[in-house]
């Protein structure tokens, strides 16, 4: 049983997936967005150690056939690598001890241009332009994501696999996305 008592099923780690993604794109400060791209991927890993769990298959045996689909899907190894390779800070064979060679090919921080859009109760809106960092991973198929993008690829994966399992996967009140309430 976990020790978190809000997350006790694969579809309440998905909540957390979604409000880490949401936290990530708006951080503010390079440091935070970091932070929370990282928060991001090590919960898009548990997801599969939930989902395994909630499916009750626990030998090892019964667990590979998932990750060997899993590892077909380079957003998800993506996930799992940057959540691994930040938690052990180098991933090694664990037969040799010798470090390991990341599929995913980099993760990059530059700056970029984006547009905020503003409106009031009257319905007038208002666009800012702003330039502020942003994340890019580059793939192992080469295919380059920004933050949004990857996001979004691990977000529509699980919530797919989701409802493939017979949750009733529903969109997330925004305020509870926006820590608007408690």
């Amino acid at each position: 049983m976990p020790l978190n008592i809000h997350l006790l099923s694969p579809l309440s780690l998905f909540r957390k997936l979604e409000r880490e993604s949401y936290r990530a794109f708006h951080a503010n400060t390079p440091l935070h967005k970091a932070d929370h791209f990282f928060n991001f991927c090590v919960t898009a890993a548990s997801m599969r150690d939930y989902t395994l769990e909630h499916l009750n298959k626990t030998s090892k045996e019964e667990k590979q056939p998932y990750y060997d689909v899993w590892s077909k899907v380079p957003a998800l190894v993506a996930a799992a690598e940057i959540a691994n390779s930040s938690k052990h800070f180098v991933l090694r064979n664990r037969n040799t001890g010798r470090p390991t060679t990341n599929k995913t090919r980099a993760v990059k921080m530059k700056k970029s241009s984006f547009v905020e859009i503003y409106m009031n109760d009257a319905g007038d809106m208002k666009m800012v332009g702003v330039s502020r960092s942003e994340v890019s991973v580059i793939l192992s198929d080469g295919q380059i994501l920004e933050l949004y993008k990857f996001t979004h690829e691990v977000l529509k994966y699980w919530r797919d696999y989701l409802l493939s399992i017979g949750f009733v996967v529903r969109r997330q009140q925004f305020s509870r996305l926006a820590g608007l309430n408690a």
